[in-house]
């Protein structure tokens, strides 16, 4: 594929890191006002996290495009936050279990 192309894979990784961008906001709704609204949104933040994942390697792809390399740098760190948190929030379990003192 020509550089040119490549813009397809980028614009895709960025719609991708826009729908992250307005469902993560709302996985704060059930903190702050109750269960009341979970059944909605859990399928929806599944949803986002996996197509930020599959937008991983569409973003590593984009990198080789013609496009303006700020716009694909922020759509990079936002598709690979969510697994940045998954794999702190592992790490910092995995520590707390094996490193903490015995009583």
């Amino acid at each position: 594929m020509k550089r040119n192309d490549l813009k397809m894979f980028t614009h895709i990784s960025s719609f991708i890191a826009l729908a992250m961008m307005i469902v993560l906001p709302l996985f704060l709704i059930p903190t702050i006002s109750g269960n009341h609204v979970v059944p909605i949104i859990r399928p929806l933040l599944l949803l986002t996290f996996l197509l930020s994942v599959f937008g991983i390697p569409l973003s590593i792809v984009s990198m080789f495009s013609k496009e303006n390399l700020a716009k694909r740098m922020i759509v990079l760190m936002i598709n690979g936050l969510p697994l940045g948190i998954l794999v702190y929030g592992l790490m910092m379990e995995f520590i707390d279990e094996f490193l903490r003192t015995a009583p």
